[in-house]
Formats: C-alpha cells, structure tokens, sequence
C-alpha cells in the first residue's frame, strides 16, 4: 500500500513538471497529460476504496469544482442538452479524483520535491515560452505572438507562470532560478500583445503589494514602483510590439470617449451591454447560446449594439464574468463566485493567519491572477485553461496543507524540546 502512495505521489510529481514545462512550448494540450493522472487516479481510489473517508473539507473542494458543470445544467437542458454548456466544467470536474487520490497519499507527499519541481517547472516552461515568444516575434514577424494557442490564451498561461514564479520567489532558495524565468515569462507576455495579461500584471502586483506594504516597507515600495514604470516605459520604447499595441489601445480608448465604438474594444464594452440585456431577459439561469444570437439580431438598429456585434457567435461576450451573467444568470454568478473568487479569498485568509506557510501566499496570488484574466475574456471557458486552473489550485491546497501539518509537528516538537 505504501508503494502505491509513493508511486501516485510521483505520477502526481511528473504531471506537474510536466504541465508547467509543456504548458505553452509545445502544441501538446496539458489536459491530456492531467486526464492520464486522472486515470491512474479512478483507479487508485477504487483499489482503495475500503480506506478511503471523506471528510467536510473533501465535501466542499469537491462541490467548488462541480459548480461551473452544475450551474450551466438549466441552458444544457434548455438548449436540447447540448454538451457544449457543460463541457469546460465537466474538465473541472474530472480534477476531483486527483484531488482525492493525493489528499490520500499526503503523508507521503515530500515538499522539498514538490517545491524543486513547481520551480525548474514554471522556470523551464518561462524559458520555452519566452524562445518560442521570441522567434515568433522577431523571426517569423508575427505581429501577435500565439504559441501554438490563440494569442490571447497564450498570454494568459504564460501570464500564470510569471505570477506563480513571483509568488514562489520570497520564500524560495532558488531566487536566481526564479528571476530569470520571471523575466522570460514578462517577455513572452509582453509579445503575446494580450491586453488583458498586460492589465493583470500591474493589477496583481499592486494588490499584493499593498497586502504586504508594512513588510515591505514604503521605501520598498516607492523603488518597486519606480523600477515597475520604468520598466514599462522601456517596453514601450524598446519593444515595437508593446508599442504598437499600447499605441492602439489608446487610440480605441479616445475613439470610444468620442462615442465611436466600431473598434476592437468598443465592441466588447458593447457585448457586455448585451449580456446584461441577456440576463434580463432570464435572470435566474440566462439564456442559451442561440437565444443570446436571436436577442443579438433584434436589437441591431435600436442603440444598444450595432449590427457587427450581432455577429459574434454564441454572443461570446469576452468576459468570465459577462458570459456567465448572460448564460448562467443569478445561479451561475454565484457559482462563479465559489469557484474563481472564493478559493483566493481562502488562500490569503490562510495566508494571514499563517504566514510561514508560502503555498496559501502561492495559491492566493495564482488565483487572483485568474479573476483578473476573466475580466477580459471567458479564460475558464477554455477546456485546457479550465483544467490547468483546477489542477493547480488543487495541488497548491494540498501543498498547503500538507504544509501545515509538517509546521504542526515542528512547533510541538520544540515545545517538548525547546
């Protein structure tokens, strides 16, 4: 028995390098390599089924990756159930067994392992991410960089690893590991040309700044600040893709001020109008896909949207959070809340109360980074994002607590040998 924990322990240990280092390197989708643990893991929990007990805790991790499948069941039912409404939270769903096979084996769980490989996994994933960024770039002239993804997607994932890299660097004995693949991960961000990662990256860093200003000091501060706007600058003067795309931004942002919104921005603020609309319409569980393009057509020529925002297919209003008010309705939203926002919440809380623990501090920063990145599009909606996401606040939960019981048993050892 001991031998199949230690083996899951390691399976779940090569999934994770794997997922980090593959994530946006290689066209490979890194929910094949989680659906693989995920087998092993089904087959884990019912050779072990007489050993296994659930616990309150188990209970609500495994209704927070059950809300995004069962809150879209009212439109899977409305729309003929169709499988495309459940589909981004069933790859939720399917975390579940992983989640319940480790929280199993935790005691054999060795967090120096699991530290090395979160950190030479999201460094090598940085470094893959950031030549495939620049070859794109400045070799084959891609004005947008995409990976192997949409480009949008691509500056997400690769967004997540800078974040997860700057969560991990305080507490880290590999600080020089760790700036490189910083660095490498803002590059390939910064060329991917996604507004929304570029958004999240003063967002995020300036909420957990001001959480931990008096640690940092306002001297800290005020040089971070100042090294940030520089470095922002710099991008703007040396990189011609960052130009271009700031350059754009602010010229949509003074058309829109103008009341022109026939641009690329314009047009989201315009789909999130209508999916309000949407809601409206059904506020309890929102509308279908076809019933959002139907509500779309209708209002073309009364003000509210014009006819190229009737065009979007399914009505696809570029937000997490839009989406779901206008498909998914009150339900839905309070969904989103549990399984996107809550888990955040958690971690810093727990972060607060325990600030020797660096996964709540690592999982806080990871999940906050993706509540910023679902301002400006459906990021969850993405099976692969939405599995990735799942997965890693899975793992940084049972790291975290793991770690926990580990401080546990030190504290009560020096009380009894201090």
């Amino acid at each position: 028995m001991i031998f199949e924990k230690r083996l899951a322990v390691n399976l779940a240990l090569a999934t994770t390098l794997l997922v980090l280092v593959l994530l946006v390197s290689t066209p490979l989708r890194v929910h094949v390599l989680i659906a693989l643990l995920l087998l092993y893991a089904i087959g884990f929990l019912i050779s072990h089924r007489r050993e296994l007990t659930l616990t309150r805790g188990d209970g609500v991790i495994m209704l927070l990756l059950s809300l995004y499948a069962l809150s879209h069941l009212p439109v899977f039912v409305l729309d003929d159930y169709s499988w495309r409404y459940l589909s981004p939270g069933l790859h939720m769903v399917a975390v579940i067994p992983i989640y319940l096979m480790l929280r199993h084996c935790q005691v054999e769980i060795q967090m120096g392992r699991f530290r090395a490989v979160l950190e030479y996994g999201a460094f090598l994933g940085a470094l893959g991410g950031g030549l495939l960024a620049v070859y794109q770039a400045y070799w084959l002239g891609l004005a947008k960089v995409d990976g192997f993804l949409f480009h949008i997607n691509f500056g997400y994932l690769v967004g997540s690893l800078f974040f997860l890299q700057v969560a991990l660097w305080p507490s880290s004995r590999r600080r020089a590991l760790l700036t490189a693949g910083i660095a490498l991960a803002l590059v390939a961000t910064l060329l991917s040309t996604s507004r929304g990662a570029y958004f999240a990256i003063p967002i995020v860093l300036g909420v957990v700044a001001l959480l931990h200003w008096r640690r940092l000091g306002i001297r800290n501060l005020a040089l971070g600040t100042l090294a940030f706007c520089v470095l922002a600058v710099a991008s703007y003067q040396f990189v011609p893709l960052v130009e271009k795309r700031v350059d754009y931004t602010v010229e949509e942002i003074t058309r829109t001020l103008e009341g022109d919104v026939i641009h690329s921005s314009g047009g989201r603020l315009r789909l999130w109008v209508v999916a309000i609309e949407a809601f409206k319409e059904r506020p309890l569980v929102g509308m279908t896909y076809g019933e959002r393009e139907a509500l779309n057509e209708s209002l073309v020529g009364t003000g509210i949207i014009n006819h190229w925002v009737s065009t979007i297919s399914r009505g696809h209003a570029h937000s997490q959070y839009f989406e779901t008010l206008a498909t998914g309705g009150v339900i839905g939203m309070a969904a989103l809340f549990f399984y996107l926002v809550f888990p955040c919440l958690y971690f810093f809380v727990r972060h607060s109360r325990q600030p020797e623990n660096p996964y709540y501090f690592v999982g806080g920063v990871f999940g906050f980074a993706f509540i910023v990145f679902c301002l400006t599009e459906v990021a969850l909606q993405h099976e692969m994002i939405g599995t990735y996401y799942a997965f890693m606040l899975v793992l940084l939960y049972v790291l975290a607590e793991r770690q926990s019981q580990v401080l546990t048993v030190d504290d009560n050892r020096s009380a009894v040998h201090p």
